[in-house]
């Protein structure tokens, strides 16, 4: 492709998704809250394509990398916690104190995610990340409210609350938590989920399932960063 055109093409992916983020937020503010979780949802996808897209053409700019960052605050971190937002004040049975509260804390924990990210050196080949991305946060809180409202695993709306707590704590920890692109790229792993996939879409629907590898995602991350800690104090 034509160098002076490449770069249009994961730029124009970015700002689909942007667009995506912004009905998102109209759509939760309307109370579309399934409509404004599926936008979302779709800005998670296109946010894996655009990085995607942008190494395959070799298209990478810092035009690009600033531009991304800016659409995940918007898309993965504004309109994430503007969807629980709605979605708790739709439910009334959570103090609006505390919905409030957590709304506001999810995306300053994703300003912060971002900012320390961009501020690292860009390392080739890596496969792990400081703290929680934001958008790994952003869908799954995102998930955790499309699967309480398909009725296939009942979520108690003040759950909703430690969760945003949660992810927020992840996003600015220094937890170390692997690429999801690099999960992707182990064989034994990718048998392993299509196995799972498979049998969750069965027993419960595509999104719940998106859910609970989501979570399994967190867990086993965490897992992982414990058992390194107790490794590295017993190396001492």
């Amino acid at each position: 492709m034509n160098s002076k055109y490449r770069y249009l093409v994961p730029n124009g992916i970015t700002f689909l998704s942007l667009i995506c983020g912004i009905v998102a937020i109209l759509s939760a503010a309307t109370e579309r809250i399934a409509l404004g979780g599926a936008l979302i949802l779709a800005s998670y996808v296109l946010d894996f394509f655009d990085g995607t897209t942008a190494r395959k053409l070799n298209a990478r700019s810092e035009f690009g990398l600033q531009l991304d960052s800016l659409v995940d605050m918007v898309s993965l971190g504004a309109a994430p916690a503007v969807l629980a937002f709605f979605h708790l004040r739709v439910q009334g049975d959570v103090a609006e104190s505390l919905i409030w509260v957590c709304a506001v804390m999810v995306p300053l924990a994703g300003a912060f995610r971002l900012a320390r990210f961009n501020l690292l050196p860009m390392k080739v080949g890596q496969t792990d990340s400081i703290g929680l991305t934001i958008s790994t946060a952003g869908a799954l809180l995102v998930l955790a409210i499309m699967t309480d409202l398909s009725g296939r695993i009942a979520i108690a709306n003040f759950w909703f609350i430690p969760l945003m707590v949660l992810l927020s704590l992840l996003m600015v920890s220094t937890i170390t938590f692997p690429s999801v692109k690099w999960i992707f790229s182990r064989r034994k792993v990718n048998i392993c989920l299509i196995i799972l996939t498979g049998i969750g879409i069965w027993q419960l629907s595509f999104i719940p399932t998106w859910y609970l590898l989501t979570n399994g995602y967190v867990g086993i991350s965490l897992a992982r960063a414990g058992y390194r800690t107790v490794i590295s104090q017993q190396s001492l």
